[in-house]
Formats: structure tokens, C-alpha cells, sequence
């Protein structure tokens, strides 16, 4: 998305220089689609920004759920480790037989094995809830220059 943001901010330029050199084609026509492409431009524009935005909120999910999967995975060593399970996110004791002293010390583990795994869910919701909110205000953002741009598509050509 980065990457084609800047390609289009490189396409914005060009039609500057193209507006600039149909100043000399003069009349009504003339002035109505150098408005309508005006309009079009500041549409470009304004999607060019909001595109690299949300390339960069893509860039910060991928970044946040990469930390995410690194503290799952260690919560899910230490419950390993603890000879504790999950059962989805939750933390729970094996079943079957186990003496006195072996129960009670996985018993003692959970809260602090628990700990770890409800912080590693919280990591990746808080990842997607930034990312839905961010993709929210980009969407509307996305939609509104492009109604802008709707008369561009009646404005006449110019002369060749």
C-alpha cells in the first residue's frame, strides 16, 4: 500500500504538469475541466495520503501481532513447563492422578501462568482493535474524495 501510495503520488505530479499546460485552452469547457480535474486531483491527493496511512497502520498490526505471537509463545512454554494446559485461553490443571505436592505446586502456578497468556490475548486485542478503528476512519476517508471526484467523469476532453 506504501509503495502504491508513492507511485500515485508520482501520477499526481504528472497531472499537475498536464492542468498547467491546458491553461491555454480557453473557454466554459475549457474552465469546467480544469475544475473537474482539479477536483480530481485533490481526490488523488487526499487517497494517496490515506492510502499510505493505512499501510503504515497495516505496517503497526503486523509489527504488534508479531510481539503478540512472541509473548503467546512464551506463555505457552511456561504452561508447558508448569505441566499445566490451556483450554483456548485459559489456563487449567491436568486431569488424572497426581500426588499431594505435585497438584499443589501446579495449583500455586496458574495465577502467574495465567497472567502471562491474558497478556498475550490482550496484546493481539488491543492490536485489533487499534487496526479496526484505524481501517474505520480510513474507509469513510476513502470514500469521500471519490464522491468528490464523480463530476470529473462528465467534463469534457479537451481539443487535440
Amino acid at each position: 500500500m506504501r509503495r502504491e501510495s508513492s507511485r500515485l503520488r508520482q501520477h499526481a505530479q504528472s497531472l499537475d504538469g498536464a492542468l498547467a499546460e491546458l491553461a491555454a485552452w480557453k473557454g466554459a469547457e475549457a474552465d469546467a475541466a480544469q475544475a473537474a480535474i482539479a477536483v480530481t486531483l485533490r481526490a488523488l491527493r487526499a487517497s494517496v495520503d490515506d492510502l499510505d496511512e493505512a499501510g503504515a497502520a497495516l505496517q503497526r498490526y503486523a509489527t504488534d501481532l508479531a510481539e503478540a505471537h512472541e509473548l503467546g509463545r512464551q506463555a505457552e512454554l511456561r504452561v508447558q513447563e508448569a505441566g499445566l494446559f490451556l483450554d483456548g485461553t485459559r489456563v487449567v490443571e491436568p486431569w488424572g492422578p497426581a500426588d499431594a505436592q505435585e497438584a499443589e505446586t501446579r495449583r500455586a502456578q496458574v495465577p502467574a501462568v495465567q497472567a502471562r497468556v491474558d497478556l498475550a490475548t490482550a496484546c493481539v486485542g488491543r492490536a485489533r482493535g487499534r487496526l479496526g478503528r484505524e481501517m474505520t476512519r480510513l474507509g469513510q476517508c476513502f470514500s469521500d474524495p471519490s464522491r468528490a471526484a464523480d463530476p470529473a467523469r462528465i467534463a469534457p476532453l479537451p481539443p487535440l
